[in-house]
């Protein structure tokens, strides 16, 4: 489609509209918060040890909580919080010891270190969104949702037509992105229309029935 739009440009090689649609998916991807990026990660803590791996494919941070059991005489119980970030520096003056229940996290590099070091096993549950990759084959599938499969076209005829050394209609294109970019509707907006239907609130009252005799 990118190569038709912009003027049936099947001289232009196979590798460099790939690699074209790409930029251009990614350029889409890390514009918004795409709901198909989302992911969860599990993983346990071992007593005194606090750094934790992110995920290979980590992009984007959303939240952190720790869960934790304990037993009773009759039975299990289970308690769960969500952890606070912290800069490096606070919780280096800080100090990660003595070991307690996990307050805090920093991110650093490509792992996160909890605060304090966890003095227990405990389950630790990441949110986050992924990194893209490269689409390959031509059954590929972006993991955006579908409004913004035609802001990936737009800016991938612009890569195009700057390819080709066709500036104004570059422009033109780039535009076009931002406006639609600016019209379309984002994941988070539509998951939240979806929670409260036009940002209405639920209103609390009485109503009491009067019962009438004849």
């Amino acid at each position: 489609m990118a190569t038709a739009d912009i003027g049936r440009r099947d001289d232009i090689a196979q590798s460099v509209v790939s690699q074209r649609v790409n930029m251009a998916y990614f350029e889409v991807a890390h514009a918004i918060e795409a709901q198909g990026l989302e992911r969860i990660a599990v993983s346990s803590t071992t007593s005194g040890e606090n750094r934790i791996d992110l995920p290979t494919d980590y992009g984007e941070f959303i939240n952190a909580s720790v869960k934790w059991s304990w037993s009773t005489a009759s039975s299990t119980v289970s308690s769960t919080k969500t952890l606070s970030r912290m800069n490096a520096s606070e919780a280096d003056a800080l100090g990660f010891l003595p070991v307690g229940e996990p307050q805090g996290f920093v991110l650093y590099n490509n792992w996160m270190e909890l605060w304090p070091s966890p003095d227990s096993a405990y389950s630790l549950q990441l949110r986050y969104r992924s990194m893209v990759t490269d689409m390959i084959q031509t059954s590929d599938v972006p993991s955006v949702s579908t409004p913004y499969r035609q802001a990936i076209l737009f800016k991938a005829e612009e890569h195009l037509h700057r390819y080709v050394g066709n500036f104004a209609a570059a422009a033109a294109l780039n535009q076009t992105y931002i406006d639609y970019m600016a019209r379309t509707k984002s994941d988070e907006y539509r998951r939240q229309l979806g929670e409260v239907p036009m940002g209405l609130r639920p209103v609390y009252g009485t109503h009491t029935r009067s019962r009438s005799t004849s």
